[in-house]
């Protein structure tokens, strides 16, 4: 857990509030739940793997049970529909959706084959649209909800075409949902990662014949930091943004990528 010394105040930042957190047993994922739930919030952890572990051992932090494992796949619009009706039966709904699943995916443009490309769309992209569309409702009622995105920059090179394709969508669409709920107090956003240490991108290192350290050593250094941003200070940002009391903090998208990137 975060190690920090933290104040009643923001202890209980999030109290009374839901969090859904897709892809949550990845690297960025299970620190967002860790995150979350030191604010207080109550967090379904939900993917595709089995996410019980994760749910118990945040538990375990705390006298009062703040993390409830939600294993369906987002890909399938019938599962998410599932994983939302549970979610009402013990909480009326989601406050803070933070869409952060994703699959690498496999082959690139033109070699890809169509099944592919959309296999990949589909959780990357429509797997986020299926679960927005579910929790906006309850976020209209209430007059409060936060919709955050993990994304990939247009300009990046280096990763297959659909993942690309998908993640980088999602940049339109937090300005489009920020616009349109703005006077619901739906904020949106969005941070565009191009390099994070995470398993996913050591399995690709790996995956591309190289050896692990190395490959995250170059990956550094091309970073005018001198390191990528590590899943925690991932967790950080969304959670700063969740907290943001400003109403013009909305439909934004932050790049993350060490300098690499010139927009």
């Amino acid at each position: 857990m975060n190690k920090k010394k933290m104040s009643y105040e923001e202890k209980n930042a999030l109290k009374g509030k839901v969090t859904l957190v897709t892809g949550a047993t990845g690297g960025i994922g299970r620190e967002i739940c860790k995150r979350f739930a030191e604010l207080g919030s109550f967090v379904y952890i939900c993917d595709i793997k089995e996410t019980t572990e994760l749910a118990n051992y945040i538990n375990k932090q705390y006298e009062e049970p703040r993390a409830m494992a939600v294993p369906y796949d987002i890909s399938s619009k019938v599962e998410v529909r599932e994983m939302f009706q549970k979610i009402l039966k013990k909480n009326n709904g989601v406050d803070v959706l933070i869409n952060n699943a994703a699959v690498h995916g496999t082959g690139d443009f033109p070699e890809i084959s169509y099944n592919e490309f959309l296999k990949t769309i589909k959780i990357d992209l429509s797997g986020a649209m299926y679960c927005t569309l579910m929790a906006t409702p309850y976020m209209k009622k209430n007059k409060w909800g936060r919709i955050v995105f993990t994304g990939a920059p247009l300009s990046s090179s280096g990763i297959p075409c659909s993942y690309l394709a998908g993640k980088s969508a999602f940049i339109g669409l937090a300005k489009y949902i920020s616009k349109k709920y703005k006077h619901d107090n739906i904020r949106t956003f969005t941070l565009v990662l191009r390099h994070c240490d995470t398993p996913m991108i050591r399995r690709v290192v790996k995956g591309r014949g190289k050896d692990v350290e190395k490959g995250i050593e170059e990956l550094n250094k091309k970073s005018k930091t001198g390191k990528m941003i590590t899943p925690e200070e991932v967790a950080e940002i969304y959670a700063y943004f969740s907290l943001a009391k400003s109403p013009k903090i909305s439909g934004l998208t932050l790049l993350s990528d060490g300098g690499i990137t010139y927009l």
